[in-house]
């Protein structure tokens, strides 16, 4: 893919009139909704998106998406690289009653005037690509492999633990009792 800046939004009429392609990245902190659930919003999106329009005349926008994004995983709360790797493929409407009278095997992209902002679509299609639980998929979390390994900061917290417990008391009281 080109290393070219997607435009900031496409004209509509102009794109589905001309069967016109985009293709180009966009920064990952510039789509609000994705980068609110990103470890680190650096990086780029990159993405190739292509306007049509059907034998049904429906408008169709059918691309793909790529980008490696770094989220919080669930084991260890450390970051973790997940690559997304998406294909959509979408039908312009203009409102939701619209989007409501397309059949289901549709996806529906709701814009109520001729300007498709690109940050807001890939930013839907990104999160809707994302895995909903994301962990380190190969070699161990480095939590789980500290406690695995007994190290001291783990022997050390279940000692406090064990100190703490409300029930500590009575061990020691029982221990006494049963050296009397």
């Amino acid at each position: 893919m080109p290393e070219t800046p997607l435009p900031a939004y496409v004209d509509a009429r102009k794109a589905f009139s001309q069967n016109a392609s985009v293709s180009g990245f966009l920064e990952l902190k510039k789509l609000e909704r994705t980068a609110a659930c990103l470890a680190d919003d650096s990086g780029r999106l990159q993405a190739e998106l292509h306007f049509s329009t059907d034998s049904g005349g429906r408008r169709r926008i059918g691309g793909h998406l790529s980008a490696v994004v770094q989220l919080t995983c669930q084991r260890c709360l450390e970051p973790v690289a997940v690559d997304l790797d998406e294909d959509f493929d979408l039908v312009l409407v203009p409102d939701e009653t619209a989007a409501g009278n397309l059949d289901k095997e549709y996806d529906p992209w709701i814009c109520a005037d001729h300007r498709i902002v690109l940050a807001e679509l890939l930013d839907e299609q990104i999160l809707l690509g994302m895995p909903i639980v994301s962990y380190h998929r190969q070699g161990p979390c480095a939590e789980a492999e500290r406690l695995e390994s007994g190290s001291d900061e783990a022997q050390e917290s279940d000692v406090e633990k064990r100190a703490n417990s409300p029930f500590a008391v009575l061990a020691e009281l029982q221990k006494t009792d049963l050296k009397e």
